[in-house]
C-alpha cells in the first residue's frame, strides 16, 4: 500500500479485493441486515396505528390534494420527498410513515459502507458505523412523517463518497458528490451543508498535500454543485419561506447582539441536545467526536477529519445569518448522528491499533464498545415519542354516527388531521396555513372549519352551523359536531364562553373530546 496523492491509495490486488463493485455475500447481507434492523429497534405497528398529529397531517394532506399542488403545498418538506409519500400503496392510513422508516434504514447501511471505505478492518468498522447510525438516539426518535431521515441519510452518502474519493482521486467522484449535494436536495435539503463541507475539506486536503492541480477539479464541481443547489433553492425553496416559519423558528437563530451572547446560545442549544448525541453527556459525546476525528488524521484521511467540523460552522453560520435554525433538535438529526458515527470510527483505529497483540483484537474491542454503549442508548429503543392527537379516533366515531342534516365544525389544530381522515374530498386552498394551504369543503356545506380570517372564527363558525339547521324543515333539524385537536389553553377558554349556556354533550374520543350540541328531541 503507498501513500500518494489524496487519501489511501491502494495496490491493485487490494483495490480488486475491496472494490464496492466486487462484494462477497457476507459484505453485502451485512448492509442489509443493519438496514433491515430498523424494523426491530423501531416499533413498527406503532407507526402504522398511532393517529397522525398536526406537524404531520398537513404533510399526509398533500396526497388527498391534486398532484399538481404538490409542488405548492412542499413548504415544510422537500417536493420530492413529498412525491414520494404517493408511492407508498399499503400499511393502513398511517402507512406514510414507512417513508421516512424506510430512509432509516437506508441511512444505517450508508453508515455501514462508510466504515468500509475507511479500510481499517473488513467487518468490524462497517458494522461499527452502521451500529452507530442505526441505534443513534437522534434517529431513533425519528418516526414521525417529515424528512429528517432522509436528511440523515443524504448527509451519510456524501461522506461515503468523500471517503471513496479519497481512496482513489477521480473527478467522476467529485462530481458525484456534486450531483448529491445539489440534486439530492429535491429530498432532503440540508444535504448542501455536507456538499459545501465536502468540497471545502476535500480543497483543504489538496492544499495541505500541496497537490495543487486538483484544486481546480474540485473547483470546477464546486461551481456546478453551486448552480444547480442554487437554482432548486430560488425556484423550489424560497418562495415557500414565509414569516410564520421565520418566526416560529426565531428562538434557533444565533443573537446578534453580543459574542459571549452568541457563545452562550451555542452551548446552551447543544447541552439540550446532548441526549440525542449518543451518550448523555456533551461531554462524553465531544470527546468521542474529537477522538474519531483524530482517528481520521491518524488514518491520513484529511478532509473526513475537517468534514464534521466544517459543517458546524455552516450550520452555526446558517443560524446566525437567520436562514436555518441551530439547536432544534428535528432539523440537528442529519448532523447529530455523525457524533456516534465519529465514535464508532476512534473505536475501530482503537481495534486496529490493538490487532498487533492479537487479530481478535478489533471484534474484541468493538464488542466492549458496544456493551459500553448499548444501555445508553436503549432507552431510545422502540420509543413512542410521536405527539397523542387522535384525530383519527374521532373521524371513525363522528363518521360512525353522522345523521343526515347534522353540522360538523373542525376547529383550525385539526383540519389538517380531518382533511387526511374524514372520507368527504377537501380542497386546498391558498392560505395562512403552516404549509401554506388551508383545509376548506365548499363542496360540503355542512363541514364548517375554524381558522384565520376569511375562515369563520369559532363564535362564527357557531352562528353559522345554527343557521344551518335551523333552515332545515321542522323534524329534520340536525346535530352540531365539534371536532378539536391541537388547541391551545386560549382556544379552550375561548371554546367554554362560546358554549356557555348551550346543552353539551361530551364525547370521549380521542385525545380531545367530541363535543356535541344536540338538535331536536
Amino acid at each position: 500500500m503507498t501513500n500518494t496523492g489524496v487519501g489511501v491509495h491502494l495496490t491493485a490486488e487490494s483495490r480488486r479485493r475491496r472494490s464496492p463493485g466486487k462484494l462477497d455475500v457476507i459484505e453485502f447481507c451485512l448492509p442489509v441486515a443493519l438496514g433491515l434492523s430498523v424494523l426491530v429497534v423501531h416499533d413498527v405497528p406503532y407507526l402504522l396505528h398511532h393517529s397522525f398529529w398536526v406537524d404531520e397531517a398537513w404533510v399526509a394532506d398533500s396526497v388527498r390534494a391534486p398532484a399538481g399542488l404538490t409542488w405548492s403545498m412542499s413548504l415544510t418538506t422537500p417536493v420530492g420527498w413529498t412525491f414520494l409519500l404517493r408511492l407508498v400503496l399499503f400499511g393502513g392510513a398511517q402507512r406514510l410513515r414507512l417513508v421516512p422508516l424506510a430512509f432509516a434504514a437506508l441511512a444505517a447501511a450508508a453508515g455501514y459502507l462508510f466504515g468500509r471505505e475507511l479500510h481499517l478492518t473488513r467487518f468490524v468498522t462497517g458494522l461499527l458505523t452502521g451500529a452507530a447510525v442505526l441505534l443513534s438516539p437522534a434517529m431513533l426518535v425519528r418516526d414521525d412523517l417529515k424528512q429528517y431521515t432522509a436528511d440523515a441519510f443524504a448527509c451519510l452518502v456524501v461522506w461515503v463518497l468523500v471517503a471513496r474519493a479519497e481512496n482513489e482521486w477521480r473527478f467522476r467522484r467529485l462530481a458525484a458528490i456534486a450531483a448529491t449535494a445539489s440534486l439530492g436536495m429535491l429530498f432532503a435539503e440540508t444535504v448542501i451543508v455536507a456538499g459545501v463541507a465536502a468540497m471545502a475539506s476535500l480543497a483543504l486536503e489538496c492544499l495541505l498535500r500541496r497537490q495543487y492541480r486538483r484544486l481546480a477539479d474540485v473547483a470546477g464541481a464546486s461551481a456546478g454543485m453551486l448552480a444547480v443547489s442554487l437554482a432548486i433553492y430560488e425556484t423550489l425553496v424560497r418562495p415557500h419561506i414565509t414569516g410564520i416559519l421565520v418566526a416560529y423558528w426565531d428562538p434557533f437563530y444565533i443573537p446578534p447582539r453580543s459574542a459571549s451572547a452568541a457563545l452562550s446560545f451555542i452551548h446552551l442549544r447543544l447541552d439540550q441536545l446532548a441526549p440525542y448525541m449518543g451518550f448523555g453527556s456533551l461531554a462524553v459525546s465531544t470527546a468521542g467526536a474529537v477522538a474519531g476525528i483524530a482517528a481520521l488524521i491518524w488514518l491520513r484521511r484529511f478532509a473526513l477529519a475537517a468534514m464534521f467540523p466544517v459543517m458546524l460552522v455552516i450550520v452555526i453560520a446558517g443560524s446566525a445569518a437567520r436562514k436555518y435554525p441551530f439547536g432544534d433538535l428535528r432539523t440537528s438529526t442529519f448532523w447529530l448522528v455523525l457524533v456516534p458515527v465519529l465514535t464508532a470510527v476512534a473505536v475501530a483505529a482503537a481495534g486496529k491499533l490493538a490487532a498487533t497483540v492479537s487479530r481478535f483484537a478489533p471484534p474484541a474491542v468493538a464488542a466492549v464498545a458496544l456493551a459500553v454503549w448499548l444501555p445508553v442508548t436503549g432507552p431510545y429503543v422502540r420509543s413512542h415519542s410521536i405527539p397523542n392527537e387522535d384525530v383519527h379516533s374521532e373521524v371513525l366515531y363522528l363518521e360512525a354516527h353522522f345523521r343526515r342534516g347534522d353540522v360538523v365544525i373542525v376547529n383550525y389544530g385539526g383540519s389538517f388531521g380531518f382533511g387526511y381522515y374524514y372520507s368527504g374530498q377537501p380542497s386546498f386552498p391558498v392560505g395562512n396555513g403552516p404549509a401554506g394551504h388551508v383545509v376548506e369543503y365548499p363542496s360540503l356545506p355542512w363541514v364548517l372549519v375554524v381558522g384565520t380570517p376569511p375562515a369563520p372564527s369559532i363564535g362564527d363558525a357557531l352562528a353559522r352551523a345554527r343557521a344551518e339547521i335551523a333552515a332545515e324543515p321542522a323534524g329534520a333539524r340536525g346535530r352540531i359536531w365539534i371536532i378539536r385537536s391541537h388547541t391551545s389553553m386560549d382556544e379552550i377558554l375561548n371554546w367554554r364562553q362560546v358554549l356557555a349556556g348551550d346543552r353539551v354533550t361530551t364525547i370521549p374520543v380521542g385525545q380531545e373530546p367530541i363535543l356535541l350540541i344536540p338538535g331536536e328531541p
